[in-house]
């Protein structure tokens, strides 16, 4: 499961991905946080649309 949930983190902060709508500055954003915290709800405040970035909160804080 850390495979998928790296793979996907990298797919938000990707440059060639726009699917989370995401400026280079959200996701540099999102970068910069996930160096200071673990909690992915912080982590992942920068993606604006609310039910997309708390789907994504779930997966990422679901037990492997």
């Amino acid at each position: 499961m850390d495979e998928l949930k790296n793979y996907v983190y990298v797919c938000i902060i990707s440059a060639d991905n726009d699917e989370f709508n995401l400026s280079e500055d959200d996701k540099q954003e999102i970068i910069r946080r996930k160096e200071l915290s673990d909690d992915w709800g912080f982590i992942l405040e920068p993606i604006k649309d609310e039910k997309q970035r708390n789907s994504l909160v779930s997966f990422f804080n679901r037990a492997d």
